[in-house]
């Protein structure tokens, strides 16, 4: 018989079924490692107008596969990090929709002919990026002062994204609209984690600090 919540427990063990496949989990984090690189071509222009400490402002998505990969490799050696797990999950949650977001708001833009392969390639893997987000948020152990951790930087980036103008390249029309949507998915992104954790808690061990 057919069970949403079995059907979502087993969807929130996933990473606990690829992990035991060690091709799949190294292929897995290659690709985010790989998603990282190319974010931070497809960033660079932005990126050099800038000083290096301000990068981490600005690379967002990433910042979230990179951490993916770090958060993804200490739960496989049993060495994971609430802390680093709550950024990863959330801002893999957070950026992927963000971008999904602003490629639909500005669908003319984005999908036009010349820019339509392109973009409609960036909104699967951003959808990927939420997929597997969710997984990751579900295996975090203590929640605490980290969710508030993670707000207090998703903030202070979304301030200087719309403040000083470090937001991705997009049209501005609408950024009042974008901008809103960006502070709400800080608290969503936070909110699906929490979900996560605690609708689909792991019954492994694992040594967290």
């Amino acid at each position: 018989m057919f069970s949403f919540r079995n059907l979502l427990r087993k969807y929130c063990r996933i990473l606990y079924h690829i992990m035991k496949k060690p091709s799949l989990f190294y292929l897995i984090v290659l690709i985010n490692l790989g998603g990282t690189v190319y974010g931070i071509y497809y960033y660079h222009l932005q990126l050099l107008e800038y000083p290096f400490y301000m990068w981490p402002i600005i690379s967002d998505s990433p910042n979230s596969t990179l951490a993916f990969a770090v958060a993804f490799l200490l739960l496989y050696r049993k060495k994971s990090k609430d802390i680093i797990t709550i950024f990863a999950g959330a801002s893999l949650i957070k950026y992927g929709l963000w971008t999904d977001f602003v490629l639909l708001f500005h669908s003319g833009y984005f999908f036009s002919p010349e820019r339509m392969l392109l973009y409609t390639g960036i909104f699967i893997t951003h959808t990927a990026m939420v997929v597997e987000g969710i997984p990751l948020a579900a295996t975090v152990r203590n929640m605490g002062w980290r969710v508030y951790a993670v707000l207090l930087w998703f903030l202070i980036n979304d301030g200087f994204d719309y403040l000083r103008g470090t937001h991705p390249y997009i049209p501005q029309y609408g950024i009042e609209t974008v901008a809103l949507v960006t502070v709400l998915l800080s608290f969503i992104s936070l909110i699906l984690v929490w979900l996560s954790h605690w609708r689909c808690k792991m019954a492994e061990p694992a040594n967290h600090a």
